[in-house]
């Protein structure tokens, strides 16, 4: 439908261009001109359009890494935007060594209004002693009018032999 509104256009235009050669009069060029000029616009409106529908502006995403290499093993991530539940996911060994081999998973994909949010997080998983652990951590973010993507970070503090979280934005 997009395609066939702005071949339409296109062949408005050009009709309006042609008419325009060979129209002299000064009354209907002015007239020619002024609906050139509502085809143009009309045509960077649609284009407006067809891009805020595309790449909404209130899209979101968040994203889970894990350090390199590392000896903890992660079982599964719980998440919570605003107390609502955005996103669960139990990782198989092939999920988690990819990963520990440097890999991103997106977690949640949506959009998100502007505004303060808060983002809760409980991470289950194993040390590397083989104990069960749980951890839960909180991380306050501000959506501002473009996309925003936020990683957790689970990073390994070898001196406790536990890890810590950290949170990472990009605003677009």
């Amino acid at each position: 439908m997009k395609n066939s509104i702005k071949t339409l256009l296109a062949g408005g235009l050009a009709t309006l261009l042609a008419g325009t050669a060979i129209a002299n009069q000064p009354g209907l060029s002015g007239q020619i001109q002024a609906l050139k000029q509502g085809v143009l616009d009309l045509n960077r409106d649609l284009s407006m359009l067809e891009r805020e529908l595309l790449y909404p502006s209130s899209e979101s995403a968040v994203f889970v890494s894990v350090d390199v290499g590392t000896p903890i093993r992660l079982v599964d991530v719980n998440m919570a935007l605003n107390g609502k539940n955005i996103g669960y996911h139990f990782y198989t060994e092939q999920e988690f060594t990819a990963l520990t081999s440097g890999g991103l998973h997106r977690i949640f994909h949506g959009n998100l209004a502007s505004g303060r949010h808060t983002l809760d997080v409980t991470i289950t998983g194993y040390d590397p002693q083989g104990k069960d652990y749980q951890k839960t951590t909180s991380h306050t973010f501000t959506k501002g009018p473009g996309r925003k993507m936020l990683e957790l970070r689970v990073v390994d503090d070898l001196t406790t032999m536990q890890h810590r979280f950290e949170f990472h934005e990009w605003d677009e």
